[in-house]
C-alpha cells in the first residue's frame, strides 16, 4: 500500500503544502482516494486519433506524461500558472518535445483547434464563471468531434454525502500514513472552496449550456468526476 513519504512542509497546515509543488508527484496519488482510477478513465477517453491535445493546468506533468505515453505521436501544448511546477515537468524527458506555457486559463490560450482539451484537477481552484467562461473556450477550439475531458473535483448533490466523503478522506489519508497537519491542510482546502463548486451534474449542465453536442460522466468516486463534452462530427456554418 502506497504510504506518504514527503517531509513536513511548513505551510502543511495551512495550504496544500507539499503539494505545490516539491514532493507533489510522489504524495499527490496517497492523499486522492481512486488517484489511478481518476487518471486512466481520463486517458481512456482520449479520442483515438488526437493529433493536437492541449492540457490546462498541467503542473508537474504527471498527467502530461500519461498522455504522451498513451499517445506518442500527438502535438501536445500544456498551460499552467506556476513556473515552479512547469520547471519540474521540463526535467522530465519523458516530456522532451511537450510545448509548456507559463500563463492563466483564463488569459488567451494558444492559438489553433485541437482534438482534445484535458484538465486534471485545475478548474476547482476558479469560480463558477471562469469554469463557465473555460467550458465555452474548449468548446470553441475543439475540432470537429473533439473532446473535452474534465477530471476533477465536485461536490456531492447533498450535504449530508459530503459529510461521509469527508470522512472516508480523512480514514483514507490516516491510513496512508499522511500526516495530520497535511491532512487537515487538505480538508481545509475543500472547505474553502467548496461554496463554489459544482456538482457532477451541474458541471454537465454547463457543458451543455457551453454548445457541447453530447456529455458524459463515466467516472464518479467520493469527491472525483470526469466529465466529457462531445463536440459535433462537423462545424455548423452560420446562417447567412
Amino acid at each position: 500500500m502506497p504510504v506518504y513519504t514527503h517531509p513536513p512542509h511548513p505551510g502543511d497546515q495551512k495550504t496544500h503544502g507539499a503539494l505545490e509543488t516539491d514532493g507533489y508527484d510522489e504524495v499527490i496519488g496517497v492523499v486522492v482516494p481512486h488517484h489511478a482510477a481518476f487518471l486512466a478513465t481520463l486517458l481512456e477517453y482520449l479520442p483515438g486519433d488526437a493529433p493536437h491535445i492541449l492540457e490546462l493546468g498541467g503542473g508537474t506533468g504527471i498527467v502530461t506524461a500519461m498522455i504522451r505515453a498513451a499517445r506518442p505521436g500527438a502535438q501536445i501544448t500544456c498551460i499552467d500558472l506556476s513556473a515552479e511546477m512547469l520547471a519540474m515537468a521540463r526535467q522530465k524527458p519523458e516530456l522532451a518535445g511537450v510545448r509548456m506555457v507559463q500563463g492563466d486559463l483564463r488569459d488567451p490560450w494558444p492559438e489553433g483547434l485541437y482534438d482534445a482539451v484535458v484538465t486534471a484537477l485545475c478548474l476547482h481552484h476558479v469560480g463558477p464563471d471562469d469554469r463557465a467562461g473555460a467550458a465555452a473556450r474548449a468548446a470553441e477550439v475543439l475540432a470537429p468531434g473533439g473532446r473535452f475531458i474534465c477530471a476533477d473535483v465536485f461536490r456531492p448533490e447533498e450535504d449530508w454525502q459530503e459529510a461521509v466523503i469527508r470522512d472516508h478522506w480523512r480514514s483514507y489519508m490516516a491510513a496512508h500514513g499522511v500526516p495530520d497537519a497535511v491532512a487537515e491542510g487538505m480538508l481545509a482546502g475543500r472547505t474553502e472552496s467548496y461554496p463554489a463548486m459544482d456538482t457532477v451534474r451541474g458541471f454537465e449542465e454547463r457543458l451543455k449550456r457551453a454548445g457541447f453536442f453530447r456529455v458524459m460522466a463515466p467516472f464518479t468516486a467520493g469527491f472525483l468526476g470526469v466529465v466529457v463534452g462531445f463536440s459535433e462530427k462537423r462545424r455548423m456554418e452560420p446562417r447567412e
